[in-house]
C-alpha cells in the first residue's frame, strides 16, 4: 500500500497566542492516496458532519476510519474530538492512552489527556499529568506553552499565569510569554501587569515599540488602564532616561490622555538626546496639529523657528505656526488635559489672534513668494476674510491671487469653488455660475461634482427647482459620500415640498441663499415668516430647524432651545424629531455646559428613538460625560 507521509507541527489554537510546536513534538501524519478512495470518500463525509455539528453521526465514521489505520494521527485526532464533544470521556481517554502505548513520553499526547480527565471531572489527575509533561522537560519554553494552552482552554487562568511566570525561573528566559501575560492581565483588566510585560518585549527589542502602542491603544480609552500604563511607563523611563524607545512611549501615552504639555516636554528631551536639531519636535508638532491641540502645536513650531531654523523645514514650520494661530482663534486650548480646558476665548483676544495668523501668512507670502507656500498662505488669507470677518472683498483678492499662483492642480481648481462660494455671498450669482462651470471640465471628478452640486444649488436659490433636480441626477449614485447624501437631502426636500407647497418652498429657498451669505438677521426674519404662514406645510419643521439654528448663531440658545423643543414635543409626525433631540443634547453640553441636562437629552435619544441615525453617537455622549470608559 502506497502512503504519503505528512510532518504536521500541532498548532495551539489560543486565539492570542498561536504557536507552532518544534521538532521534538512534530508528529507523523499519514493520509491514505487513490488506492484507497472509500476511506478518503468516508473521512470526508465524518469532516462535513462534524462542521455541521452532528456529532453523531460523525461518530461511527471516525470509528470505522480509526480502525482501518489505527496508526493514522487525522483519523485519531477526529474519533478523539468527536468522544469529546459529546462527552464520552471514558471512550476519549482509552483512545489516548492506547495511542501513547506506541508513542510513550508522547508530551502532546500526555497533555491532551490531562484535559480529558479536566473535562471529566478528575482535575488532580490532570494537574498530575500536566505536571509530568513539565517535570519530563522543564528547561523547553514550548512545554509550558503546550500545557499553558491546555489550561486557557479550560479558563484555568490563574494557573495558565502561575505556569508562565514559573516557566521563566525554570528556563532563564525572564522576557518568555510576555505577549501571552500581557494579554491575559489586561483582560481582567490588571493594566500596570500588562504594561509591565509590554516593557520586557520593548526593552529587548525597541523595533517592537508600534506593536506595544497598539496592544496598550486597546486600553487606554479606559481613564484607569491609560492611568496604570502611564505610571509604568513613566517609571521605566525614570530608571532608563536615556532609553529612546521609552520615551516615545512616554509621549504617546502623554497624547492619548490629550496632555500635550507634558508630550511636548518628552519630545524635547527627545530631541535634545537623539542630537535631532529639531527633527522630532517638527514630527511633534505636526501630530499636535493634526490633533487639533493646537496651542502645543503652536508654541512647538515657534520653538522649531526660533532655536532649529532648517532652511528646508521653515516654510513647513511658518505654515504649521499660522495654521495653529488661526484655530486658536475660534477653539478652545486644547493643550491642557479637557478637565482643565479654559473657556472659549472671545472678543478683543480673538480678534488680535486672527491678525497674528494674518500676519504670519503675510510674512510667507513675503518671503516665499512664488512657491507652493505663498499660494497655500493665499488661500489662508482668503478663507479667513470670508468666514471671520466677512471681507469678501479682501478675500477674493486673496482666492483670485492663489488662483494665479497655484503650483498644483487642487489648489487652483480649490481657490475656484472658492471665488464662487464668495460671488454666491456678495448676491452675484451669475459670476458665482461662470466659476462653477468653469470646473465642469476638470479632470478630478470631486471638483468636477462639487461644482454641479453648488450649480443645482443655485438653481435652488433661484427657485429653478426642476434644474436643480436634474443637475443632481447623476450625484447620489454613491450614498458612501457626503456630497451625495448633501444631494439626496436637497432632492428629497425639493421633490415633497415643490408640489404640495411651491410658494412655501421659493420662500424657504430664499431664506436659505440669506443664510449661506451670512444675512442671519434678514435670514430669521424670513424663516419666522415662513413658520408663521405655511404652518400646514410640510417645511414647517425644516423651517423650525433654521430659526434653532439662527439663534444659536447669533448666541440666543434659550430661543434656540425653544425652537428644537417645539419639534421634539410637539410635531409627532416629523422626520427631524431625532435630529432636533440631539441638537437639544448638544446645546446643553457644548454650548451651556449643563452636564444633566445633556445626559438626560441624549437619553430621550436611546428611549424615544431607539432605530436613530444619532443613537450610537447619543450614547457615547452619555458614556464621555458620565465618564465611563468609550
Amino acid at each position: 500500500m502506497f502512503y504519503i507521509t505528512i510532518v504536521m507541527f500541532l498548532v495551539i489554537t489560543h486565539r492570542r497566542a498561536r504557536r507552532f510546536i518544534p521538532a521534538f513534538l512534530l508528529l507523523s501524519i499519514t493520509l491514505l492516496q487513490a488506492q484507497q478512495p472509500d476511506l478518503n470518500i468516508q473521512f470526508r463525509l465524518a469532516q462535513g458532519f462534524e462542521q455541521s455539528g452532528e456529532w453523531e453521526r460523525a461518530l461511527p465514521l471516525y470509528e470505522s476510519l480509526h480502525r482501518s489505520d489505527p496508526q493514522n494521527y487525522v483519523f485519531f485526532d477526529g474519533l478523539r474530538r468527536t468522544y469529546t464533544y459529546l462527552k464520552m470521556y471514558d471512550k476519549a481517554v482509552e483512545l489516548v492512552e492506547r495511542r501513547m502505548q506506541s508513542h510513550p513520553g508522547d508530551p502532546v499526547l500526555q497533555a491532551m489527556l490531562g484535559s480529558l480527565y479536566y473535562q471529566s471531572g478528575d482535575s488532580a489527575r490532570a494537574n498530575e499529568l500536566w505536571h509530568n509533561v513539565i517535570a519530563a522537560d522543564s528547561r523547553n519554553v514550548n512545554v509550558y506553552r503546550l500545557v499553558a494552552s491546555q489550561m486557557i482552554e479550560h479558563r484555568l487562568y490563574d494557573q495558565a499565569i502561575a505556569l508562565y511566570k514559573r516557566s521563566r525561573d525554570a528556563t532563564g528566559d525572564q522576557r518568555a510569554f510576555a505577549e501571552e501575560l500581557a494579554w491575559l492581565y489586561s483582560s481582567f483588566q490588571q493594566y500596570a501587569l500588562a504594561t509591565q510585560e509590554f516593557m520586557r518585549l520593548l526593552k529587548a527589542n525597541p523595533a517592537q515599540l508600534a506593536y506595544v502602542q497598539g496592544r496598550i491603544g486597546s486600553f487606554s480609552a479606559r481613564e484607569e488602564g491609560i492611568k496604570q500604563a502611564l505610571d509604568v511607563v513613566r517609571d521605566h523611563v525614570a530608571k532608563d532616561p536615556a532609553n529612546p524607545a521609552l520615551r516615545t512611549l512616554l509621549a504617546w501615552i502623554h497624547m492619548e490622555r490629550k496632555d500635550f504639555r507634558a508630550a511636548l516636554e518628552e519630545y524635547r528631551i527627545f530631541d535634545r538626546q537623539a542630537k535631532a536639531n529639531g527633527r522630532e519636535l517638527f514630527s511633534f508638532a505636526q501630530r499636535a496639529l493634526q490633533e487639533q491641540a493646537y496651542d502645543a502645536a503652536a508654541v512647538a513650531f515657534r520653538e522649531l523657528i526660533e532655536q532649529h531654523p532648517d532652511r528646508d523645514r521653515m516654510p513647513y514650520a511658518l505654515l504649521g505656526l499660522a495654521r495653529a494661530t488661526e484655530e486658536l482663534s475660534q477653539h478652545a486650548d486644547t493643550i491642557s488635559p479637557p478637565a482643565r480646558r479654559p473657556a472659549r476665548r472671545g472678543g478683543a483676544e480673538t480678534r488680535a489672534t486672527i491678525d497674528a495668523a494674518l500676519a504670519l501668512y503675510e510674512d510667507i507670502l513675503d518671503r516665499y513668494a512664488g512657491t507652493d507656500f505663498a499660494a497655500q498662505a493665499s488661500f489662508r488669507i482668503g478663507v479667513i476674510r470670508r468666514e471671520r470677518l466677512f471681507d469678501l472683498d479682501g478675500a477674493l483678492a486673496a482666492f483670485e491671487r492663489t488662483r494665479q499662483s497655484a503650483t498644483t492642480p487642487n489648489l487652483h481648481f480649490e481657490a475656484t469653488m472658492q471665488i464662487a462660494e464668495v460671488h454666491t455671498m456678495r448676491n452675484n450669482l451669475a459670476g458665482s455660475r461662470q466659476e462653477y462651470e468653469k470646473l465642469l471640465p476638470a479632470p478630478m471628478g470631486d471638483f468636477r461634482d462639487r461644482a454641479l452640486f453648488r450649480l443645482a444649488e443655485l438653481d435652488y436659490f433661484e427657485g429653478n427647482f426642476d434644474e436643480a433636480l436634474n443637475r443632481m441626477q447623476g450625484l447620489t449614485a454613491n450614498l458612501s459620500t457626503d456630497l451625495a447624501n448633501d444631494a439626496l437631502v436637497l432632492q428629497y426636500f425639493i421633490n415633497e415640498n415643490k408640489n404640495l407647497a411651491p410658494s412655501a418652498l421659493i420662500e424657504f429657498a430664499k431664506a436659505d441663499l440669506l443664510m449661506r451669505q451670512k444675512k442671519h438677521s434678514e435670514a430669521l426674519a424670513r424663516f419666522e415668516s415662513i413658520a408663521q404662514q405655511y404652518f400646514y406645510a410640510l417645511l414647517y419643521d425644516d423651517a423650525l430647524m433654521k430659526i434653532a439654528e439662527i439663534h444659536l448663531i447669533l448666541n440666543d440658545s434659550d430661543k434656540a432651545l425653544a425652537a428644537f423643543t417645539k419639534i421634539a414635543n410637539d410635531l409627532p409626525t416629523s422626520i427631524v424629531r431625532d435630529r432636533a433631540q440631539f441638537r437639544i443634547g448638544e446645546v446643553y453640553e457644548t454650548v451651556l455646559n449643563n452636564t444633566p441636562l445633556a445626559i438626560e437629552a441624549y437619553e430621550r435619544i436611546l428611549t424615544e428613538y431607539p432605530h436613530s441615525l444619532y443613537t450610537e453617537e447619543a450614547r457615547k455622549r452619555i458614556r464621555m460625560l458620565r465618564g465611563d470608559a468609550i
